[in-house]
């Protein structure tokens, strides 16, 4: 890959769950390599909700049968839901970026 730190480039503070979906974002940026080429770069983030792990299911005594007392404090709890960035980049060695905008 010519850009190696794609992925750092798109998330510079690191890819990371937060509890609220947040608003999309754009830019575009000129990236140049280790070979001085110009790599012309429109990047657009927006906010995925990310499904938890499956519940449990309820607590079992030796025998496989399902004790009242404990049924109540091992039901499952349901996890906050959580929002993931994911990201589209078009990676471009001619400058027009402005073409990426309004597409």
């Amino acid at each position: 890959s010519p850009l190696p730190s794609l992925p750092q480039f798109c998330q510079p503070s690191g890819w990371q769950l937060f509890p609220e979906r947040n608003p999309p974002t754009f830019f575009v940026a000129v990236l140049t390599d280790i070979n001085s080429e110009r790599h012309y770069c429109a990047c657009f983030t927006f906010w995925e909700a990310v499904e938890g792990p499956q519940p449990q299911s309820h607590a079992r005594n030796g025998d496989g049968e399902e004790e009242e007392e404990e049924e109540e404090a091992s039901a499952p709890v349901q996890p906050a839901q959580l929002f993931a960035p994911k990201s589209l980049v078009l990676v471009s060695r001619l400058d027009h970026a402005e073409v990426f905008r309004v597409s």
